[in-house]
């Protein structure tokens, strides 16, 4: 039987690439496969190459220890918090995940309820298989770590394989405990609060040894890196932590021999999370086919480009974002419908949980080094971190805040046509469209600005520096933010009015190598226009800056390239804005999607 189902799956395997291949004859598939196989080549397949020298060996182990040390706290983290929700919030009937046609065709044929659970564990190693080749050839790139990337993809198959394993014994757990123990209460109690203790012995193990630990150098990779190492084997740690090093531990061997001597446990672990999953007599049925139907209800939710419904709760009225007049420019009417639409698809459960994890592994991750620097004295290491923190997500809110907050004309491309009945011209429309997101995007340019201008040189150090300058260069900041992300903005709707047929495949969250190539090709296009809108912007800054400053000082100066930087930006959005609406007037999706 287990070779029928191998059969099957590798039957379906081959149905999909021949699906993926035939799609190579529509140019938008051809050229996306086209963009993905060469960064995947130039990215990945490439190593990096650098100097061999013994210092250079030595910072570039330093910076993959901590790198790599970072990850593992996050993965470890996570899979602790999802094994947790698991137990704090378990579905009523907990399954394994099935898809629609292998419910219909597997659960009615005869094969008994481990045959199922086998060919689940089969349908999830060849997805676990390519994740794992795909992350040693991402994470092996600069060759961190020394080895080879055979030996990190088989430790990240580790890796996936027991959280994987362990995350199916949980559900099954869960519904043998709900049908045949009476205290299922008392078991989540003592399990949520058994993981609770856990990551509070090693939070407080860890703090104490880096209160204990003797002043050194922590401002250098070098020395960090001595310091996690001196962390791990630490010795009430090193065994609280057993669990993982066993995991880990083929990842991180630096030769053949290691390698092999932290395989044999972690086989061993592997085998005992399969005789776990394999032998637990729990139904999961009805618990798969419920999980089915949220999944593919999550699917249609995607390919509508609406954000799919967490839970089981029913839809409740909400009240709108503001008081909204019955007269009035109805680009207000389209601010408000879009940011409650925003409401529900960014601030929810979901990502107010995700937020939590992220501040939870900081928080973790830097605290020992934070205690350490601080006892071994030096220059201040925290307003670095977060000017650096803030820095990242103005990029990344720059750059890819507009492919996430996608309440605008892309959101309602299938009303495309009733939009075009509205009594108002193309760029009114647009603008109304584009408003929302861009009220969303600046409040996060503006929170980073403004946790920038607090926390640089507190001390005044800086002489030139001054409180004129710091409030003039974050108001000129300010003002420039909205425009920068309504130019940001205007980018991808564009693409969407110009290649419809395009987007519409993009749009929704099907793999492939050919969806990410039409995503990067999307990505690459955001860029490029990010950097032609700012760079006469930015040119205009820096020489009335430098022409400006000997005359009237730094503050005037700042104030003067922020009046020019203004006019281009205002320029520039207006010309697009124009064009937008113009070229939204003229689309036929009937003709344009294909």
């Amino acid at each position: 039987m287990i070779g029928a189902l191998l059969y099957l799956r590798l039957t379906s395997l081959r149905n999909l690439v021949v699906y993926r291949v035939s799609r190579m004859r529509q140019p938008k598939y051809l050229v996306g496969t086209a963009a993905a196989a060469a960064y995947f080549y130039f990215v990945l397949l490439r190593r990096s190459a650098f100097p061999r020298t013994p210092s250079a060996t030595a910072l570039f182990s330093g910076v993959g220890t901590i790198t790599m040390t970072f990850l593992c706290v996050g993965f470890s983290t996570l899979a602790l918090l999802r094994v947790a929700y698991a137990w704090i919030s378990p579905a009523e009937k907990p399954g394994l995940r099935f898809s629609e046609a292998e419910i219909a065709f597997l659960f009615p044929a005869p094969v008994t309820r481990k045959t199922l659970i086998h060919f689940r564990l089969l349908s999830a190693q060849l997805a676990i298989l390519f994740t794992s080749v795909l992350m040693a050839f991402l994470f092996n790139r600069f060759g961190y770590l020394g080895g080879n990337r055979a030996m990190r993809a088989v430790g990240w198959w580790v890796i996936l394989s027991t959280f994987d394993l362990h995350l199916n014994g949980t559900n099954l757990t869960l519904a043998r405990l709900r049908e045949k123990s009476s205290a299922f209460v008392a078991w989540r109690v003592a399990v949520v609060a058994a993981i609770a203790l856990y990551l509070a012995a090693v939070v407080w193990l860890t703090a104490a040894f880096a209160k204990a630990a003797p002043p050194g150098d922590f401002s250098s990779a070098i020395g960090a890196s001595g310091f996690i190492h001196a962390l791990m084997d630490s010795s009430p740690l090193r065994w609280l932590l057993l669990p993982f090093r066993i995991v880990f531990g083929p990842y991180f061997a630096s030769g053949f021999r290691e390698f092999g001597m932290a395989m044999i446990p972690a086989l061993l672990l592997l085998a005992l999370h399969y005789y776990w999953v394999s032998n637990t007599e729990a139904p999961f049925e009805e618990g798969s086919i419920a999980l089915a139907e949220k999944r593919a209800a999550a699917k249609a939710a995607a390919l509508a480009g609406e954000s799919p419904k967490i839970g089981g709760s029913r839809p409740r009225a909400r009240s709108g974002p503001f008081p909204l007049s019955p007269k009035g420019p109805p680009e207000i009417a389209f601010l408000w419908k879009n940011l409650l639409s925003m409401r529900s698809s960014l601030l929810n459960r979901r990502m107010v949980l995700i937020s939590i994890w992220v501040v939870f592994c900081l928080s973790i991750g830097l605290r020992p080094l934070l205690m350490a620097r601080s006892r071994g004295g030096g220059a201040d290491v925290v307003s670095p971190i977060v000017v650096m923190f803030c820095a990242m997500l103005a990029v990344y809110t720059l750059l890819l805040g507009p492919q996430v907050v996608r309440q605008d004309l892309r959101n309602d491309l299938p009303n495309a046509d009733i939009l075009k009945t509205y009594p108002l011209e193309g760029w009114r429309l647009a603008f109304g469209e584009l408003l929302a997101p861009t009220v969303i995007l600046t409040l996060s340019l503006w929170l980073s600005i403004l946790v920038c201008a607090v926390i640089i040189d507190p001390g005044g150090s800086i002489g030139w520096l001054t409180p004129g300058v710091r409030v003039t260069t974050a108001l000129c900041m300010a003002s420039a933010a909205p425009f920068l992300c309504f130019i940001q903005l205007i980018v991808p709707n564009a693409i969407m009015v110009l290649l419809p047929g395009w987007y519409q495949a993009s749009r929704s969250r099907a793999g492939g190598i050919e969806m990410f190539g039409q995503r990067l090709i999307f990505g690459v296009a955001q860029l490029l226009v990010a950097l032609l809108a700012a760079a006469p912007a930015g040119c205009a800054a820096v020489l009335i800056i430098f022409a400006a400053q000997w005359v009237v000082g730094a503050g005037p100066a700042i104030g003067l390239a922020c009046a020019a930087v203004l006019t281009i930006l205002v320029g520039e959005a207006a010309v697009g804005l124009w064009w937008l609406g113009g070229r939204f007037e003229k689309l036929d999706l009937s003709a344009d999607i294909r």
